[in-house]
């Protein structure tokens, strides 16, 4: 199991400034996207794929994945939903 907390002491130590708590339900879907800070995403509960540069990567717990600002990506959550933190930094 991951300690959220521990992720969270660690993404503010390594400069995230700002974390989010997204609980998804199953099967959510979100398209193409950006954002305009770096991000790192971890997931806690549950399961995830990402879409990005043609390929899909599948996130579990403890999975973390970063993306560069204006990346373009994809989101869907798998079939027991998904716990993630997702972490900011400029």
């Amino acid at each position: 199991m991951v300690d959220i907390e521990n992720v969270k002491t660690r993404l503010l130590r390594d400069g995230y400034t700002v974390i989010h708590e997204y609980d998804d339900r199953a099967g959510e879907e979100f398209p193409d996207h950006t954002h305009d800070t770096n991000q790192i995403l971890i997931v806690i509960r549950g399961d995830l794929v990402i879409h990005m540069d043609g390929s899909d990567s599948t996130l579990k717990p403890g999975d973390e994945l970063f993306f560069p600002p204006q990346k373009v990506h994809a989101v869907k959550i798998g079939p027991d939903g998904c716990f993630y933190l997702v972490g900011e930094k400029s």
